[in-house]
């Protein structure tokens, strides 16, 4: 007998339009994946402008703080105007931020970069990242975890494919290399009590701008492109086998699950796994190259290869929280990364660095490929939109932390990797929250008349 209760199908998708729709979701997540590939640009920022690693940290600081502010306003957008058009907008938007980057680069300075791509870009990949998530949960009611992991696949892939393309162009690839060695001459100068005179080549700002400019226009086309397939599913859609999970969900608003325990050890827990991949991500090529003991062009290729297990581990721990729950997955997670972080501190070689950084990949995308399955299980589909978008939050805060720690860190101890052991323990002490984490009862808020 239907649910009287339940809005009904005005209209029957076909069988493959939900997979369309998944596909356009992560055909958006690969564009905004490429931010986590920020790395690659550290060394040439600093050696071709003379900004120090903390200038080049506060800008991916501010990249990431402001995707979460990003994430709350697509997630309003989403709920209100649809997926269609608040990716559309954050595709146009990030577009613009890459384009307007490297034209002001070099010329107005680190707060340039800051203003165009930290905040305009970080506002747009939020409104971008949050979008296809809280779609699929709506397509996928049976299937979260696994529609969430596949979803998130094109960010995590969206960083390989960054690396792999950019560092296939000669004239980067000399960039690189160049800045490695220009920063290397400059940190012995200065150990020695001198300082070296300053020489860019204008070829190399040029080869700079390009970096920024024509990857924004690809992020303007393929995002906006995808856009325009994202749809929600029909009011009343569901499959029928999640008929009965369904009926023990209840739709809480964000104000309604800001009240609850639940949310904070959820946020908690993302603040730590996003902390530790930000602070990661924020000079993933120059640690790599560090620790495995290659040059900085070939630390590039090595590391976006590397990165696909952020998106490998998105697909298999989402699928696996399908089948043996998702406060378990969660748990093996903090514990795996903490332990491959311990490994990176420890690495020295190629093989022993991709097996630390791996690892610690491999969960790092896991976790945030669990936590949106969730957030739907938890507080409903109604509003995952918003409620969604506050989790986020603590990415967005943990981005901020992050990347500034690990420059100042650099600059304090004149080592990259001197934040690495710390977080590992706090990864290993995160790894027993999921056990005190339960579904919220429908008596955790005041229930809303007519609900």
């Amino acid at each position: 007998m239907p649910d009287a209760n339940r809005p009904q199908v005005k209209r029957v998708p076909s069988k493959s339009e939900r997979w369309i729709v998944l596909g356009a979701g992560v055909g958006v997540l690969l564009t905004v994946g490429a931010a986590l590939s920020w790395s690659v640009y550290a060394h040439p920022l600093m050696a071709l402008f003379d900004w120090s690693s903390l200038q080049v940290a506060s800008v991916f600081a501010t990249f990431s703080f402001c995707l979460g502010i990003g994430a709350i306003a697509g997630g309003v957008l989403h709920d209100r105007f649809g997926p269609k058009r608040a990716v559309l907008v954050g595709a146009l938007l990030w577009g613009a931020a890459g384009i307007v980057s490297g034209v002001g680069l070099g010329r107005f300075g680190v707060w340039w970069l800051s203003l165009w791509y930290g905040v305009v870009g970080g506002v747009a990949c939020g409104m971008m990242y949050v979008v296809p998530g809280a779609t699929a949960a709506r397509w996928f009611p049976e299937e979260r975890g696994l529609a969430n992991g596949i979803v998130l696949c094109g960010f995590g892939f969206g960083a390989l494919v960054f690396n792999l393309i950019i560092g296939a162009f000669p004239a980067f690839t000399a960039v690189t290399n160049a800045s490695a060695q220009i920063i290397g001459a400059r940190e012995a100068a200065l150990a020695a009590g001198h300082t070296l005179a300053r020489s860019v080549a204008h070829g190399d700002v040029a080869t700079m701008k390009a970096a920024f400019i024509v990857p924004g226009v690809v992020y303007a086309i393929v995002g906006s492109l995808c856009a325009l397939v994202l749809h929600s599913p029909p009011p009343g859609y569901f499959v029928p086998k999640a008929a009965a999970e369904l009926a023990r969900e209840r739709d809480f608003t964000p104000g309604e699950m800001l009240r609850t325990r639940a949310f904070y050890l959820v946020w908690i827990m993302l603040f730590v796994n996003a902390t530790c991949g930000l602070a990661l991500f924020s000079n993933a090529v120059p640690i790599y190259a560090r620790v495995a003991g290659i040059a900085a062009a070939a630390a590039t290729l090595a590391f976006g290869t590397i990165s696909a297990a952020n998106g490998i581990g998105r697909l298999l721990w989402a699928w696996l929280s399908d089948v043996i729950g998702r406060m378990p997955s969660l748990s093996l997670c903090f514990a795996l990364e903490g332990i491959g972080l311990w490994w990176l501190a420890r690495a020295h070689g190629q093989t022993t660095a991709a097996f630390g950084f791996a690892i610690v990949l491999l969960c790092f995308g896991g976790i945030f490929a669990i936590i949106p399955a969730i957030m739907a299980e938890f507080f409903g589909t109604r509003f995952f939109g918003e409620d969604y978008s506050f989790i986020i939050t603590a990415a967005s805060v943990a981005g901020l932390i992050g990347p500034l720690l690990v420059g100042g860190l650099e600059q304090i101890f004149g080592s990259l990797t001197a934040w690495l052991e710390p977080v590992a323990v706090a990864l290993l002490l995160t790894a027993a929250l999921p056990a005190l984490t339960g579904r919220p009862s429908f008596q955790d808020t005041p229930a809303r008349k007519g609900s």
